[in-house]
This record gives C-alpha cells, structure tokens and sequence, in this order.
C-alpha cells in the first residue's frame, strides 16, 4: 500500500474518532438538559431464568429539572440499570439473572445425582434446588423418571409425587 493508501486509512481512523467524539458530546449534553414534565418515563426489568419482563410507568415527582443524570443516580448502572431516552420517552432496563416474582413461588421435581429435588421455579425452569429428597430416581415409573430427569415433572413437592405413585400402584394391582 503506498502513500495515498495509508493517508486515506488514516483520514477514514480520523474521521470515525471525530464522529464518535460528537455523538459522546451530544449524549452528554441531552443527559444534562431537562426532561420535559409530558415525558412518559418507563422502567422495565427482565428476568433470565424465566425469561418473564415486568414493566411499569413510573409516577416520579418532577421537581423544577429533571434530567437524565438525576435518573442514573437513581437508578446507578452498578445495580444493573440502563437508562436511556428515545424521542417522547424515558426508558428504564435492567436484566437480573433470577426469577421473577411470580416464578420464585413456584416448585417443580427434578433429579440431583440418583435422587429426585425439588426445583425453584415453574417446570423446566432450573431456579436451583430447594432441597434432595430421599425418593430415587430408579423408583419411579419410566415416564415419571423420564420428566424428572428433565426438570419437567410439574409437581410441588415429593408429598404429590408419593401420591401419585400410591394412586399408580394401585392401580396395577
């Protein structure tokens, strides 16, 4: 590559950092500018393990300015939050590797080593094991042994599994 080659590689280096350095300049001039009080302002949190999002708008009490730095020193990007303004509104994200609140009362069966646990969270969802019982996975019926095995065995605890196999064996009897 000869002269003109390595001039325009670096024109196209420079000319990139300036318009990076404009577009920070300009984000860091909105987040000091007021938002205006019609602004709707939105907070949202995604939940990994379910994979369930709520979501709400916020009421909060607009004092003379409200800016994007009040915002982010309530809502600090150390606890996870993102906030960020798109046209009309405010959004307020963050990701939390959990379970919602929803999803955090609710227990399913599933296997820990030879044995069945119950399991945090709705079926098929591995919110960590609450506790090993002393049921082994051997001694369950194939199908049931099968879903257990999978973390899909939508019972709440082992009394329901002893149930249901009580009503299998007699059953087959």
């Amino acid at each position: 590559m000869g002269k003109k080659g390595y001039r325009a590689v670096l024109y196209l280096i420079l000319l990139v950092a300036v318009a990076g350095g404009f577009r920070l300049l300009y984000q860091w001039i909105l987040s000091g500018r007021a938002i205006p009080p019609e602004t709707k302002i939105f907070s949202s949190t995604l939940y990994i393990l379910c994979g369930h999002e709520d979501g709400a708008t916020l009421n909060i009490p607009r004092k003379e300015k409200l800016t994007l730095q009040d915002l982010r020193s309530l809502y600090p990007a150390r606890d996870g939050w993102r906030v960020g303004y798109t046209g009309d509104e405010v959004k307020i994200n963050r990701t939390r590797q959990a379970l919602c609140p929803s999803c955090r009362n609710k227990t399913h069966l599933g296997k820990k080593g030879d044995f069945v646990a119950v399991i945090r969270g709705p079926a098929g969802v591995d919110g960590g094991i609450i506790r090993v019982t002393a049921l082994r996975l051997s001694s369950l019926p194939p199908t049931v042994r099968t879903q257990a095995e999978k973390g899909e065995l939508d019972l709440p605890d082992e009394k329901a599994l002893l149930q249901i196999l009580d009503s299998l064996e007699e059953n087959t009897e």
